[in-house]
């Protein structure tokens, strides 16, 4: 879903397509999709802090056909380039909806994640209870972990990228605002909490003399 969208919503897959220069790349459509990590899942279960898709987010839900252990996100816009071996350079990319945490004693709504390349940070808003806290830098990944599969349309058509499997950690700021609202610190910044995917189509940009 372009570079910088795919560098927080995919990774580890081959690039399939070369170039001289890195190509930029403007987002057409996609989707995207966050899965929670057994750690995560298990934890969370301990503190009975259930998960829920914050629309237009959709959830993803587990074998027992109850539990969300994920969710689906279209894309709000990603700008970003590629380089030839399929790694992401620069750019910046952001999704619509989120996902909310909530037991009895709280209720977290992490919305409108947007990621950033080449920091690999990923910010969204937060909102606990009916507070809204603003934009935090909540999760990491980490760039070079990240690989895209470039696959070129026909003449006139856009390209598809596709990406996956990427791990995400929280942030120290992203661990502290889990600890204030739930009142207990269930991550730490080492944690892997989730890994993503994407596929999207993209126009690739001209490359203008600088």
């Amino acid at each position: 879903m372009a570079a910088p969208f795919l560098a927080q919503l995919g990774g580890a897959a081959p690039a399939t397509a070369s170039a001289p220069l890195d190509t930029t790349f403007s987002l057409l459509d996609g989707l995207g999709e966050i899965r929670l990590t057994e750690l995560a899942l298990s934890r969370l279960a301990a503190e009975e802090i259930e998960v829920q898709a914050v629309a237009p987010a959709t959830a993803l839900l587990g074998a027992d056909g109850t539990t969300v252990v994920g969710v689906t996100l279209p894309p709000e816009y990603a700008t970003g380039t590629v380089n030839p071996l399929g790694q992401p350079a620069k750019g910046s990319a952001r999704v619509s909806g989120g996902v909310a945490l909530q037991n009895s004693k709280a209720r977290m709504e992490i919305t409108s994640i947007r990621g950033s390349m080449p920091e690999g940070r990923i910010s969204a808003f937060l909102k606990v209870d009916d507070e809204w806290i603003g934009e935090q830098p909540l999760y990491a990944a980490d760039p070079s972990a990240v690989r895209l599969s470039v696959q070129p349309g026909a003449p006139g058509q856009p390209t598809t990228l596709k990406g996956s499997g990427i791990p995400i950690t929280p942030t120290q700021e992203g661990v502290d605002a889990f600890t204030e609202a739930f009142g207990v610190a269930l991550f730490a910044v080492t944690d892997r909490v989730f890994t993503a995917s994407g596929t999207g189509r993209a126009w690739p940009l001209p490359n203008l003399p600088v």
